[in-house]
């Protein structure tokens, strides 16, 4: 996997920074991301909840940075110093 740049994001209307990236798999193209937004408590009810969150944000595909809005499942949260990680991966193809 490469390495990709941050970039303003939004996760459900909340502000932050974050991308998505597509990645090969036997079954075709699949498409994660993270985001790192300030309030946690909001992220975890994300994760918590069994509604998918929109992401709006970067989405990295293979040589092209797009700027695209998708349908996500938040499936890991994870404290830094950088604020609250939310790891997702999208329900929809971008």
């Amino acid at each position: 996997m490469s390495l990709y740049d941050l970039h303003n994001a939004k996760l459900n209307e909340m502000e932050g920074e974050g991308f998505a990236y597509s990645q090969k798999t036997v079954y075709g193209k699949s498409y994660k991301g993270v985001f790192f937004g300030e309030n946690g408590d909001a992220i975890e009810q994300l994760a918590d909840e069994d509604e998918d969150a929109t992401f709006e944000g970067i989405l990295y595909d293979r040589s092209r940075e797009r700027e695209k809005s998708f349908s996500v499942e938040v499936t890991d949260v994870i404290s830094t110093p950088s604020g609250e990680r939310a790891d997702f991966v999208a329900t929809e193809k971008p």
